[in-house]
């Protein structure tokens, strides 16, 4: 007997006692086949569950500890001066169309011609584009953006940089 042999016995050994733990005679069959089969649900993880009943304690009146009402003027000069000094002011503006036919564009300015923002046409070879507005920020959009998309689904909103000369343009109406 030498080292071979129990080498063999061993390596055997081992073999035997992994077919035994990692698959039954049946799924030995499967294996074969080529259709592997294991129960994973030992090893999920077991997520939180919320009680059932919880107390609810009194309400909390809402207060806001940040009033900033006091310094509102300031911030606004703050503002007005910033906007002043700033070459491109960056805001968000609703486009309505976005193609290569003019009368399908010139359709899209006419549904909000009663709309409070104007809407403008672009040129640039080859798209026409209408838009509408100059909204500071995101949310001030999103509210003409939702009546629109009741009348053009096709709408969206997308940011926008414009001169500051053209924004105090828009502002003061001249």
């Amino acid at each position: 007997m030498g080292i071979k042999y129990f080498v063999w016995i061993f390596l055997n050994g081992i073999i035997g006692c992994m077919e035994s733990k990692a698959a039954s005679s049946s799924n030995w069959k499967q294996l074969k086949k080529g259709i592997y089969d294991e129960n994973l649900a030992p090893y999920r993880m077991e997520f939180y569950k919320s009680p059932k009943a919880i107390k609810k304690g009194v309400p909390l009146p809402l207060i806001c500890p940040l009033d900033q009402t006091s310094c509102l003027m300031e911030r606004l000069t703050q503002r007005k001066l910033a906007y002043k000094q700033a070459n491109w002011l960056k805001g968000y503006t609703i486009q309505l169309y976005t193609g290569s036919s003019r009368t399908a564009a010139l359709k899209a300015q006419e549904l909000v011609a009663t709309f409070a923002y104007p809407a403008k046409l672009h040129y640039r070879q080859p798209y026409y584009t209408v838009q509408l507005g100059f909204f500071g920020d995101r949310l001030e959009a999103y509210f003409v953006y939702l009546t629109l998309v009741k009348k053009i689904p096709s709408v969206m909103i997308r940011p926008s940089i414009l001169p500051s000369e053209a924004y105090l343009a828009t502002i003061l109406h001249l």
